[in-house]
C-alpha cells in the first residue's frame, strides 16, 4: 500500500512498507541524518524544514561514517553532494506539497524494493541512488509531516484528533 493511501485513509496496512534490505538501512540512514539535523538545529535554532542540501552534503562528504553501503558507494564514486541534491532530492521534495511528496516517496520505495528483490537487474550506481534517495526523503517526510514535525513547524493544530 502507498502512503497516499495511508495518508487518505483509504486502506488498512498490512505489513510495513519497506522490506528487504532497505529495512536495515532505514534505521541507519535516520540515525544518521537525526543526529545531524540535531547538530545543525543546536548551532542555530529551526527555520523551516530541515536543510536538506547541507544533510546531503554531510552525509556524502564523510561528516559521519556512512550509515549504508550504498551511501559508501556513493561516496567512493566521487558523487558530488550538490549535484546529488540538485538532481535527486530538490526536484522530489523542494516546493512540493505533502500529496505530491508522499507520491513521489512511494515511487522510490518501490524502485528501491523491485531492486532488493531483483540484485543485479539495475547498475548499481542507480540502486545506490534510489536507495539513497528514498532513505533521505523518507527521514524528511517523516521530519516534515509527522505529527512531531507539524508541532514543531507550527503546521495547523497542535491537537490530534481522536
Amino acid at each position: 500500500m502507498g502512503l497516499l493511501d495511508r495518508l487518505r485513509g483509504e486502506r488498512e496496512p498490512a505489513t510495513p512498507a519497506v522490506e528487504g534490505t532497505l529495512r536495515p538501512d532505514a534505521r541507519a540512514m535516520r540515525t544518521a541524518l537525526s543526529m545531524l539535523h540535531a547538530e545543525r538545529s543546536a548551532a542555530r535554532p529551526r527555520q523551516g524544514e530541515p536543510d536538506l542540501r547541507g544533510l546531503v552534503r554531510d552525509v556524502l562528504d564523510g561528516e559521519v561514517e556512512a550509515p549504508t553501503d550504498d551511501v559508501r558507494f556513493l561516496i567512493s564514486s566521487d558523487t558530488e553532494p550538490d549535484e546529488f541534491h540538485d538532481s535527486e532530492i530538490a526536484p522530489n521534495w523542494e516546493g512540493l506539497g505533502e500529496s505530491a511528496r508522499a507520491a513521489k516517496l512511494d515511487g522510490f520505495v518501490e524502485l528501491a524494493q523491485m531492486a532488493d528483490a531483483s540484485p543485479g537487474v539495475l547498475p548499481r550506481e542507480m540502486v545506490a541512488t534510489v536507495r539513497t534517495k528514498a532513505l533521505v526523503l523518507a527521514w524528511a517526510f517523516d521530519e516534515v509531516h509527522g505529527y512531531l514535525g507539524r508541532m514543531e513547524l507550527g503546521d495547523g493544530d497542535d491537537t490530534i484528533a481522536s
